[in-house]
């Protein structure tokens, strides 16, 4: 577990109280390569010790230095027990191995560009090993099933689609599904069956900003129950990293929208995708890819960005 080897000696398991109180696991979500939210995260672990942590992906794209994520998230596995799933931007990053899509700087792809580039084959491979959903067997509690969006799709999201929490229940052989993709923070219940979402830890839409979102869970023989977090961390070092990691030239517009969103807690960068989609459409393009730079620049300016 995570107590012994990130909060040092005298944790709960150690002493032997863990059993009258069950197990806890901490439960993240969408880091997006945030690693800045993640440090925070691994220090509240260390002084709130968990038994482990249970990942839903999207761990890196839209943030500078995506190796340091990396490398925490690699530190984190070594020092705890860790069930790790992949999420839609690093099926996005599997997909374009070798760059087939001919990503490049911009403010179309910029961000994902950015990220392709730095990351080694061995982070490449790491990602690739991950399931994209499982089910958790924990010993003496119920059964968890994890998953990114929904079950069989990454990009499923409870948010957009009225009945898909309760549907999603219904396919999966256990009681609780936990589940990202939406950064929306959540814990609905529906008849035995409960669906849990942490948030984001790195790209959190709570309408108030400069926050790490996450959950723990705590299990017994008979039941999880949830507990939503959220802390804060070091935003402006954060925000500083875009600019010394020169991704803001490469993401250009959407890197702008990211760092606002991250302010804000307002999801600007989906409403730039949004805006932009639609100016494909109605100027007959193939996709936003191909919209000229000074489209951007517009968006920008109607965004404040």
């Amino acid at each position: 577990g995570c107590g012994a080897a990130l909060a040092g000696p005298g944790t709960l398991k150690e002493r032997g109280e863990w059993r009258n109180l069950g197990v806890k696991y901490a439960l993240i979500s969408d880091i997006h390569g945030n690693f800045k939210a993640l440090e925070a995260f691994l220090a509240f672990i260390r002084e709130n010790p968990v038994d482990g942590i249970i990942c839903l992906g999207d761990y890196v794209t839209d943030g500078p230095y995506p190796r340091r994520t990396m490398n925490l998230l690699y530190g984190m596995r070594e020092a705890c027990d860790c069930y790790m799933i992949r999420g839609n931007r690093e099926e996005y990053l599997l997909d374009n191995k070798g760059n087939r899509e001919g990503w490049k700087p911009s403010s179309a792809n910029g961000t994902l560009y950015y990220t392709l580039e730095q990351l080694t084959g061995e982070d490449m491979a790491f990602l690739a090993s991950l399931p994209t959903e499982r089910e958790v067997l924990i010993q003496g509690c119920p059964g968890l099933y994890i998953c990114h969006g929904t079950p069989g799709r990454v990009r499923g999201n409870v948010c957009w689609e009225e009945g898909l929490r309760e549907k999603s229940l219904e396919e999966i052989p256990h009681r609780y599904l936990l589940g990202g993709h939406s950064h929306h923070q959540e814990i609905y219940r529906v008849g035995d069956g409960s669906y849990i979402n942490p948030g984001s830890l790195g790209f959190a839409i709570d309408g108030v900003g400069r926050r790490a979102q996450f959950a723990l869970l705590s299990g017994s023989g008979e039941a999880w129950e949830a507990e939503l977090c959220s802390i804060h961390y070091d935003v402006e070092g954060y925000l500083r990293a875009f600019t010394e990691s020169g991704v803001d030239e490469i993401g250009l517009t959407l890197n702008k929208a990211v760092k606002k969103s991250i302010v804000t807690g307002v999801n600007y960068f989906f409403k730039c995708i949004l805006a932009m989609e639609e100016k494909a459409r109605e100027k007959g393009a193939g996709s936003m890819v191909e919209l000229p730079q000074k489209d951007w620049e517009e968006l920008e300016k109607r965004f404040e960005l």
